[in-house]
């Protein structure tokens, strides 16, 4: 089971505290708050008769975060639109404004609306650190904290969270309550970033926990729990299995009585003696917490369903397929509310599930365990049937829960999920393609649509860590109803994941209903009015191999490749596609132990100029990446790469062994001198192109900043200007018109501005790089005219720009050079560009010598502007083929530069 099962939601402390303690009645508000007692606390409230302006808008701020520790966030949301408008009658307007303000933050914040969170908590923060008190100040420095852990920002919500914890450490005694509160934020914070310090930090707030309430305390309970996590993160399970004991104990003395509490103690010491392969042990904790889920929930709750599922993975490991089917069935039961069939070859079809993430477990296990029981036991072409069906189920799924998934760690859990799915589906359909007597075409298409869903999640992922605030032609009004439209059905599933009763689940049944209505007519209408946006966000289209072909000439090959190394007890395979206009052929092999280091030894060696490392990398990969069943007569390949071989130019790969490195550079068998050579990042992509390609060039924008900012700690590139004025005479030699950016004119302000529209090619001659870290950090780097504007062009802004361009070409970007995994900044970068207008782009992997640029783009548009039809693949090969005849043959000089487009 994957760790994700492990729900913080019984462990967590209540942050709703402001920590201000003006008298007595506000001490006891805080107290009944601090135990979560939120109807008691606002019983007290409402009691208040004080009629003092700010008294009541701290008051109203209380109830509010009653109201949302009682999830009613609609009644929270009206008071403290009422605490605003009494805070402009106030001599303290501004600081009782900004406490209203970190209210609202926190209350977007458990609704999921992240970016009207951080908005609110920012703005708060800010007025609190220069005219409120310490504890005000750091009771909105923890919910921007927690804004940030939710976004999977960690290194900010760490930082967030040292700053409210040394306002308090200022401000209170050392055993304050608020100050174990904000080291048990930095230990969970730190779960995700470093769990030795998050032990750290837990010990310290169970210290103080321990001289506030003794040893016999639920807070002593939670705390233990919370070091057996964090003890199980660094796999010291002996060490773990001790804190969930002592929480179990102290849970015993303090409740008697079956608990979900204990129940997930449980559950937790089963978990961790899996982890040491104790199944026996683990089944015996996990039968005991079953019973008390059961008698505390009754037989259906989400909590049952991940523990069934937990089981039957003890089953799926030692082979007995049967127990395991019951098991992920009863898991099914248990997580659907009308749901009821044990029929194993049956899956739930409705909506009426508490937990997505558990039910798409449940569906995809059972898909493996008959995969399993094939291979093991039956042979039978049935079981391989049933989980390719199993795993059609899981797709439709993910795709719903899609819509649903705001924080981060939601995005990353059902990522997790999906990708395991989509390796599963290319596997079970490319073994019954070997099989099958009948339908082998069939299975050997849905062995595609598999992995062109997978491709379809990496973009959508790449896409989201961008960070757009804005996107060209989208109202923004439609841009915050899709959001609210979000926001709300996270918020519903949360609801229903949480076991509500059985008025407050039809309720919410009713309510999901609507907002899944609206969300579909919204997704329809944006398919209508918006199909750029809809294409970017919204289409997870798998296309048929026959609409592909139908877009393919004669002379030309789509090659797509799917690694699957979901299997850890089974080795990574590499699934080669090849599509021509008339065939559909599948290659499957093992990849090798040395892939990524050959991946690392050939960038390295093209950069470094390392023959040898260079040319062993360059035929071994030519060996597995190029197969040997491409048809005469193709002369031009589409590349849909996976992974890391996103970052490398196959133009570069050797089609035969050099068995000496003695002939010049120019001899060597390049791929390029076989093929002209494209890129692209999904088979859907391809479909995406308008067919009408522009026939001519009519007008082209050129931009060299040539100097930068000292600040960007970046060289200068004087050979850009002459790139561009060279260019500029090629462009002007055929009549056509040419805009011509240098220097302080390259500046971000003339990118952004409407002008670009007007260009079929746009021309940056500039610095770029890609973050892949953190995607929404890529960037091109411009001139600075103003204060407004930094002269960064970050990915998230590219998507707001206005171009009409057949043609972007970013001739000195080094978007290749950073860590590379999933190459999802490459894919941010330029689906960014594509977004904003461009059709085709030529980006390069590390940045090349002034002259040698020069020399290669000053070609490729001389080659362009001779042919009487554009196609820039041939026109870029042809190019860089004139440098390999010349001084500039080592392929550090040419191989860096890519077409991405089709």
């Amino acid at each position: 089971m994957k760790k994700s099962f492990l729900s913080l939601s019984l462990i967590l402390i209540s942050l709703l505290v402001t920590g201000q303690v003006k008298n007595d009645i506000m001490s006891q508000i805080d107290a009944l708050l601090f135990d979560s007692k939120y109807t008691e606390a606002i019983q007290k409230i409402d009691q208040q008769t004080n009629t003092n302006p700010d008294i009541q808008i701290r008051l109203l701020n209380k109830k509010a975060e009653a109201l949302i520790g009682l999830g009613k966030y609609e009644d929270a949301d009206k008071i403290l639109q009422e605490a605003i408008i009494k805070c402009k009658n106030s001599k303290n307007s501004e600081v009782l404004q900004a406490i209203t303000q970190s209210s609202l933050g926190y209350l977007y914040l458990n609704q999921g609306r992240f970016d009207q969170a951080l908005e609110q908590l920012t703005v708060a923060s800010v007025t609190l650190q220069e005219r409120g008190s310490p504890l005000e100040t750091a009771q909105a420095l923890t919910n921007l904290g927690s804004t940030y852990n939710s976004t999977g920002k960690y290194l900010q919500a760490e930082e967030q969270f040292q700053m409210a914890l040394s306002l308090r450490q200022s401000e209170l005694p050392d055993t304050h309550e608020l100050i174990a509160n904000s080291y048990n934020n930095l230990g969970f914070v730190n779960n995700a970033i470093d769990p030795d310090k998050a032990i750290e930090y837990f010990e310290k707030a169970t210290a103080i926990y321990e001289k506030l309430y003794g040893k016999d305390h639920s807070k002593m309970a939670i705390a233990n729990t919370n070091l057996g996590f964090a003890y199980s993160q660094i796999e010291l399970y002996g060490d773990a299995i001790n804190f969930y004991e002592t929480a179990l104990a102290i849970w015993e003395k303090v409740n008697p009585q079956p608990t979900p509490s204990k129940a997930f103690v449980l559950s937790s010491l089963g978990y961790t003696y899996t982890r040491l392969n104790d199944n026996k042990t683990a089944l015996e904790f996990y039968n005991k917490a079953m019973k008390m889920y059961e008698a505390s929930y009754g037989k259906k709750h989400p909590d049952i369903a991940a523990l069934h599922n937990r089981i039957g993975n003890i089953y799926q490991s030692s082979d007995n397929y049967e127990e395991a089917l019951k098991s992920y069935q009863a898991a099914l039961i248990a997580n659907v509310n009308d749901f009821n069939s044990g029929n194993i070859e049956i899956n739930p079809t409705g909506t009426n599930f508490y937990n997505g993430n558990q039910l798409l477990y449940s569906m995809m296990y059972k898909a493996q365990v008959v995969e399993a029981r094939h291979l093991g036991k039956t042979l039978k072409q049935s079981d391989l049937d049933l989980g390719l069906k199993f795993l059609k189920d899981c797709d439709a799924l993910i795709d719903r829960l899609r819509q649903q998934a705001t924080n981060e760690a939601d995005k990353i859990t059902l990522g997790t999920i999906a990708n395991e799915v989509y390796a599963d589906g290319v596997r079970i359909a490319f073994l019954l393609s070997d099989v099958a007597f009948k339908k082998r075409k069939y299975y050997r298409e849905q062995c595609f649509y598999f992995a062109e869903k997978s491709k379809s999640a990496v973009l959508l992922a790449a896409i989201s860590d961008t960070n757009a605030k804005s996107f060209a032609g989208v109202p923004e009004d439609l841009l915050q109803e899709e959001n609210s439209l979000k926001a709300a059905l996270a918020l519903v599933a949360q609801k229903l994941a949480q076991k509500p009763t059985e008025e407050e689940e039809k309720y919410l049944r009713e309510t999901a209903f609507h907002l899944n209505q609206s969300y579909q007519g919204f997704v329809q209408n944006l398919e209508k009015q918006y199909p750029e946006y809809f294409n970017l966000k919204y289409n997870v289209a798998s296309p048929s191999i026959a609409d592909i072909q139908n877009r393919l000439d004669a002379k030309t090959a789509v090659i797509s490749y799917f690694i699957d190394d979901s299997k850890r007890d089974a080795p990574t395979r590499l699934y080669t596609y090849i599509i021509t206009h008339k065939s559909f052929k599948i290659t499957d092999q093992k990849l090798p132990d040395d892939y990524d280091r050959s991946i690392t030894g050939l960038r390295n060696g093209l950069f470094y100029m390392g023959e040898d490392a260079y040319i062993a990398s360059a035929v071994k990969l030519h060996s597995l990446l190029i197969p040997n069943v491409i048809p005469r007569g193709i002369k031009d390949l589409v590349i849909l790469p996976t992974g890391r071989m996103s970052v490398i130019p196959f133009e570069a790969l050797l089609t035969k062994p050099v068995k000496d490195f003695t002939s010049p550079y120019a001899t060597l068998p390049y791929l390029i001198k076989k093929y002209a050579i494209r890129y692209e990042f999904s088979a859907g992509l391809l479909l995406q192109k308008n067919d009408s390609g522009t026939s001519s060039i009519t007008s082209a924008l050129l931009c060299a900043p040539v100097n930068f900012p000292s600040r960007d700690n970046l060289n200068a590139l004087p050979g850009t200007e002459q790139e561009v004025n060279t260019i500029q005479n090629l462009f002007s030699s055929k009549n056509i018109a040419t805009e011509v950016l240098l220097q302080g004119k390259a500046n971000e302000t003339a990118i952004k501005s409407d002008k670009l529209k007007s260009h079929t090619l746009i021309h940056l001659a500039t610095h770029g790089i890609v973050d892949e870290n953190n995607p929404e950090l890529s960037r091109i780097f411009l001139q600075t005219d103003s204060d407004a504007e930094d002269g960064n062009l970050f990915s998230g802004e590219i998507y707001n720009l206005h171009l009409n361009a057949d043609l972007v070409t970013l001739s000195a970007c080094q978007t290749g050079l950073g860590k590379i995994s999933k190459g999802e900044g490459v894919i941010g970068l330029s689906r960014a560009l594509v977004y904003a207008g461009a059709k085709n782009i030529m980006v390069s992997f590390w940045s090349v010598a002034d002259e040698s640029t020069a020399e290669l783009m000053t070609d490729f548009y001389k080659l362009l502007l001779e042919k009487p039809a554009i196609n820039y693949s041939e026109n870029l090969r042809a190019a860089k083929l004139n440098m390999i005849n010349s001084k500039f043959a080592a392929p550090y000089y040419w191989a860096p530069f890519i077409l991405i487009g089709f």
